[in-house]
């Protein structure tokens, strides 16, 4: 199979190879910069099922959890894990699946009315082959093997945590290493770990102190509520969605530091059913007079224009006027 031209950041792809026989394994190898979260999935006559997420740390492979039907067809999808910082990458394709929301497991039976069901919805890509297990490979344009991939996954969750590591290219080098020993320094990590220990302990500070960044939407509802958001990039509005923000809980809704002066935002609240939530005879939604476009799947969209003659559906986004702050909170109230 070809490699595929997609996710958001740069040029990445899948390769795939096995021979599929009862219950085959797939084999995930991450040979990206990034820590990856993955989810497989199947498809067996009118039968379906998602698994995920698992942890792929760079340069490591880890067996996934479905295990594929004889005469199934296995699908996966992977994007990175939000301990980095920005949009990172995505593996999908156009095979539609429900997907639980990130740092959680989930075992979902079925691929239809996922948001009705409290559910995400992801895109998955088909992976071909026979055999027992089923390798499929992540890259990423810059093409880091098995061997560099490590040290570029060191030198990402470094530059995530503000480190200058000028490029990432998978080489060890002065700059690596006096950046390795700063970390270590500053958080006082014991026993100067090294190689995939190294690279573990990193990415659990990176998690940690993502959550000092961005957008974060809290719901103070007692309903699960969807939500999007907007913000200029260069000289072009964007808007993205959509996020599950469960009830009394709070999500990451843009997972960098806030370096412009206006964000923007859409919020709805839903029933278990998936039906909108209704408050004095009107569905109870948060929303201001910035118009931006929106569709009912996962998008990132350019432009406000022309929302309806591209495609799109128009809905009216919040302000928000940040100023300086790198980090912004919005509650989302009954």
């Amino acid at each position: 199979m070809r490699r595929l031209a997609l996710g958001f950041m740069c040029l990445i792809g899948l390769g795939f190879s096995g021979h599929m026989a009862a219950h085959a394994n797939v084999k995930l190898c991450n040979e990206t910069s990034y820590v990856l979260r993955a989810a497989t999935a199947y498809q067996q006559g009118v039968a379906s099922k998602t698994e995920g997420w698992q942890t792929v740390l760079p340069g490591q492979c880890q067996v996934s959890k479905t295990k594929i039907p004889d005469r199934a067809q296995a699908f996966v999808y992977a994007k990175s894990d939000s301990s980095h910082a920005g949009e990172g990458l995505v593996f999908d394709g156009q095979e539609r699946f429900c997907v639980g929301p990130e740092g959680a497991s989930f075992a979902i039976e079925g691929r239809r009315e996922c948001r009705r069901r409290g559910y995400l919805e992801a895109d998955f890509a088909p992976i071909v082959g026979n055999g027992k297990q089923l390798l499929v490979t992540f890259t990423e344009k810059a093409d880091f093997g098995s061997r560099r991939a490590p040290i570029a996954g060191l030198q990402r969750l470094l530059s995530d945590l503000q480190y200058d590591m000028d490029t990432i290219d998978g080489f060890s080098g002065a700059r690596t290493s006096e950046a390795s020993a700063a970390y270590r320094l500053r958080y006082q990590i014991k026993g100067k770990p090294e190689g995939a220990k190294l690279l573990a302990q990193l990415f659990q500070t990176s998690r940690k102190q993502a959550g000092e960044r961005g957008l974060v939407l809290c719901n103070k509802t007692k309903n699960l509520v969807w939500a999007a958001t907007g913000q200029l990039k260069g000289d072009a509005f964007e808007s993205q969605g959509w996020l599950r923000v469960l009830p009394k809980q709070c999500a990451q809704a843009i997972n960098q530091d806030l370096r412009g002066r206006f964000y923007f935002y859409y919020a709805e609240a839903v029933t278990e059913t998936g039906a909108p939530v209704m408050t004095s005879g009107s569905p109870k939604i948060w929303a201001g007079d910035f118009d931006m476009c929106v569709k009912n799947t996962r998008f990132a969209i350019t432009g406000t224009q022309d929302c309806v003659a591209r495609g799109y559906e128009q809905l009216k986004f919040v302000k928000l006027d940040i100023r300086s702050a790198r980090k912004w909170l919005v509650n989302l109230g009954e």
